[in-house]
């Protein structure tokens, strides 16, 4: 991964985009509440406003009035009327023209000298002597309502214009990556995201290039397999085809013969057959979980020397077995790596040659080192023989062909185990392969 701490940039913009929409809202609600508020006290109050244009008015002149009325109206969005007490009208401006007071309003208007409340919108008050005024409001809700919604309107505007870019920043290379995978999933597998960034998405981006690049590796280890078992299944198979043939035909002792070959080439299918069946079960990742045990390498050991001296009697063997602790392992599997190990040692060196196997304590766990004299391994060959179905030695001829998968297996049984596997070879003097396996502790039969 090109990130494997990535800056969380893109959670920084995101959270600073957010504290700059709060300040645009905020900003924006300042804007609508002085656009709003600015004259609130006249049109909740009109008495308040009935008072002050009375106020205004009270010491001018007729002739000076119509100006500064129709000012008042415009500004403070009212209707507003001077009458004299005997009902004449002065002067007026704005749009509807409140009628004047009668006998009973005007007494009481002079009588308590404040100004008069006639209803929601509408209030009178005394403007000098002989003089009194009134004040309607316009339609304050509506008008109200109308610049709240405005402002509302403009809010919400400003918030989608503010978001518009982080909302593109984020779900572009999203859709570029929903392609992508798209494609994938179609079958092209050499498709790949493609997205330097250094943020979270960075990190998806990379992480899913990675993902590709494991299922092309994966799809195509499938295809190896499937072309590597069939190569190798058709030679024992043609074998057996062949002597089924021959010992029709032959007489008694021939016949034996040749079904003793046919038994060779079972034992070979039988073991390829296990042998991938076993890294099938391998390839199952964080899926498999060993069936562990405790198990006694020392005898584990012994029992495999007793099955190579079985299948090859005569086999020169020398067995240095010190004491070594128990581990927390699944014993076929163990078994199958040493039946894997002491055959390839067997195979690649003469019977006169001997065959080392030396068990020890090491590093608070066993130690097994299986040693031959041998012919050894090339030295371009050795970065390659953990590579399933790779052998170094092409001949394929029943004394040495097997098909390449005992030290790949070897080794991932033993890495399974948490352990871990090396080799050592040099042409003509032979090879020594050592594995190491922790000693049981208190984590035992947990899964791998």
């Amino acid at each position: 991964m090109k990130h494997p701490y990535p800056r969380r940039t893109l959670y920084r913009r995101v959270y600073l985009h957010g504290l700059l929409l709060l300040v645009v809202v905020t900003a924006a609600l300042g804007l609508a509440g002085f656009v709003l508020g600015r004259d609130a006290r006249w049109r909740w109050h009109p008495t308040l406003l009935a008072q002050h244009v009375a106020g205004l008015v009270a010491a001018l002149p007729e002739p000076s009035l119509p100006p500064l009325l129709a000012r008042l109206a415009d500004e403070l969005e009212v209707d507003v009327v001077i009458y004299a007490d005997d009902g004449r009208r002065v002067a007026a401006a704005g749009e509807q023209v409140a009628p004047p007071l009668d006998a009973a309003q005007l007494a009481s208007l002079h009588r308590e000298s404040r100004p008069l409340r006639s209803g929601p919108h509408l209030a009178s008050a005394a403007a000098g002597a002989g003089r009194y005024v009134r004040v309607s409001v316009r339609r304050p809700e509506a008008g109200a309502l109308l610049r709240l919604l405005g402002g509302l309107g403009f809010l919400v505007l400003v918030l989608a214009v503010a978001s518009a870019p982080l909302a593109r920043a984020i779900t572009r290379p999203i859709e570029h990556l929903s392609q992508v995978a798209r494609r994938l999933g179609e079958g092209d597998l050499a498709v790949r995201s493609h997205l330097e960034r250094s943020d979270e998405i960075g990190a998806l981006a990379d992480t899913f290039d990675e993902m590709a690049d494991r299922l092309g590796r994966l799809l195509e280890g499938q295809r190896d397999l499937l072309a590597n078992v069939s190569h190798e299944l058709r030679t024992p198979l043609a074998r057996i085809r062949v002597a089924l043939s021959l010992a029709a035909e032959a007489e008694p002792e021939q016949g034996r013969r040749h079904l003793r070959e046919i038994e060779q080439d079972v034992v070979e299918l039988e073991r390829l057959v296990s042998d991938v069946l076993t890294a099938t079960r391998l390839d199952g990742g964080g899926a498999l979980v060993l069936r562990r045990e405790r198990v006694d390498v020392a005898r584990l050991v012994e029992e495999a020397l007793v099955r190579l001296r079985r299948h090859r009697p005569g086999r020169r063997i020398e067995a240095r077995l010190e004491p070594a602790p128990a581990v927390d392992a699944e014993p076929a599997l163990l078994a199958r790596v040493l039946d894997n190990l002491l055959d390839n040692a067997a195979k690649y060196s003469e019977p006169a040659t001997p065959l080392v196997v030396e068990l020890s304590a090491a590093d608070r766990g066993a130690l097994v080192t299986v040693r031959d004299e041998g012919i050894g391994i090339a030295p371009e060959d050795q970065p390659r023989v953990f590579t399933p179905f790779f052998r170094g030695d092409r001949s394929r001829t029943r004394d040495t062909g097997g098909v390449g998968l005992g030290l790949a297996l070897s080794k991932r049984i033993v890495e399974a185990h948490g352990g871990r596997l090396a080799l050592e070879s040099a042409p003509g003097q032979g090879t020594v392969v050592t594995f190491w396996l922790p000693a049981l502790g208190p984590s035992a039969g947990a899964g791998v």
